[in-house]
């Protein structure tokens, strides 16, 4: 489950996508440096394909356990955010998933267009199937919104048919949109929605209000501040996050009976300069913090070098407050200071590399700060939906888990 929405605004484009996983799945922010190879093999999530002589430099956001990513940008300018999408029939066998394919494409294109085509080639070649669930089995296709400053499209796949469109702006969420109004297919032109969707499993993903709710927020995105207040919206029906489900909110969370929870957060804004990017590093959006990094600065968190588990354990620390606001009611001037502090940064963003890293160091001193003010145990009890504190039980038991194994390898 995920959302994502991109905007051209002339001279410069603004990019968001939350990714919405297990809430136990810790996703990592990395950057990768560009690199030349002489032949050899790729090793993705579950195959292996022909390696490109020439990979471009990318920052990403993985889950821990892929090779492929949710979210990321390239050197190029090049920004990717793709999404489950529900078809009818049996799901591929395992090959590329969608997380591959998004990885591969900002490694090898340098516009979006080409982008496009390079998925378009993968996909025909190697087809996309595989388990992607964290702690359940998860199968599922693909769309993608690519786009760079000049172009944005949209691209939607049931196994290897897929259709393309280009957009002013657009959103995209856990189902298929494109009717008979795409400006290219593969496997013949029809209404690709039409004839693809599963109707069932798309209405229970609640994509249907979340797109409506991220496509509201499009003709006014005019700042990063504005794609980031849609990333964090909740439903107008859901009183408490913290203290029910909520799988029609872009900034979801579980606890219901279906849906999975934001897991990472990232804003892109693309422009004649490198990316600016503002990403949270953390799960929930809601309640985290979007801290600066400009593309191609040193790895500092939450940016990692590859190899470097520091991005899991601030992903995994980060999540003791969060966890501690389940059932709790979250105080009206916690979030005036969450934008202050944001708001703050976004004014001191400048193109000067060093001035950047100057920033991104305050931030993440600010950010220990404001979580070091609040004790979600002092906020006051919520009301909650009936099984709501069940589901999380379960989830706390095996996020202990997880934790203690990791403690495990670093003594």
């Amino acid at each position: 489950m995920c959302d994502t929405l991109g905007v051209l605004q002339g001279s410069y484009a603004l990019f968001g996508k939350n990714s919405d996983r297990s809430p136990n799945e810790a996703q990592i922010a990395e950057c990768y440096p560009a690199r030349m190879y002489d032949g050899g093999e790729v090793a993705c999530t579950y195959r292996r394909i022909p390696q490109a002589r020439e990979t471009l430099s990318v920052l990403l956001s993985r889950p821990v356990w892929m090779w492929g990513a949710e979210i990321g940008v390239n050197e190029a300018g090049v920004a990717i955010g793709n999404e489950a999408v529900f078809t009818k029939g049996k799901y591929g066998a395992p090959s590329l998933t969608g997380m591959d394919l998004l990885r591969l494409a900002l490694e090898r294109a340098e516009s979006a267009q080409r982008a496009v085509n390079v998925i378009i080639e993968l996909l025909e070649t190697y087809g996309q199937g595989g388990n992607c669930g964290f702690d359940h089995t998860f199968y599922y296709d693909n769309s993608f919104l690519v786009m760079d400053k000049d172009k944005l499209f949209v691209l939607e796949t049931c196994r290897k048919n897929w259709v393309v469109k280009s957009y002013p702006r657009a959103s995209i969420s856990n189902r298929l949109s494109i009717g008979a109004d795409g400006e290219r297919y593969g496997g013949g032109v029809c209404d690709f929605a039409k004839t693809y969707s599963d109707p069932l499993y798309s209405y229970f993903s609640g994509s249907r209000q979340r797109k409506a709710a991220s496509g509201c927020a499009l003709p006014t995105a005019g700042t990063e501040a504005d794609i980031i207040r849609a990333l964090r919206g909740h439903d107008e029906t859901v009183a408490n996050p913290f203290a029910e489900g909520s799988v029609t909110s872009n900034c979801m969370h579980f606890g219901g009976m279906v849906g999975d929870h934001t897991t990472a957060s990232m804003v892109i804004r693309l422009d004649d300069s490198v990316p600016t990017v503002f990403l949270t590093g953390t799960s929930t959006p809601c309640v985290s913090l979007y801290k600066p990094y400009r593309f191609g600065n040193p790895a500092r968190l939450p940016v990692t070098a590859p190899g470097d588990e520091a991005g899991a354990r601030y992903w995994r620390e980060a999540e003791a407050f969060r966890r501690a606001l389940i059932g709790r009611i979250v105080p009206t001037e916690f979030y005036a200071e969450r934008d202050a502090l944001e708001s703050g940064w976004m004014a001191d963003v400048s193109s000067d590399a060093n001035a950047m890293d100057e920033l991104l160091t305050r931030a993440i001193a600010e950010e220990a700060e404001f979580f070091a003010k609040y004790d979600p145990e002092s906020f006051a009890v919520a009301p909650v939906k009936k099984g709501f504190m069940k589901n999380w039980d379960k989830k706390n038991a095996a996020f202990s888990t997880i934790v203690a194994a990791q403690r495990k390898t670093q003594e």
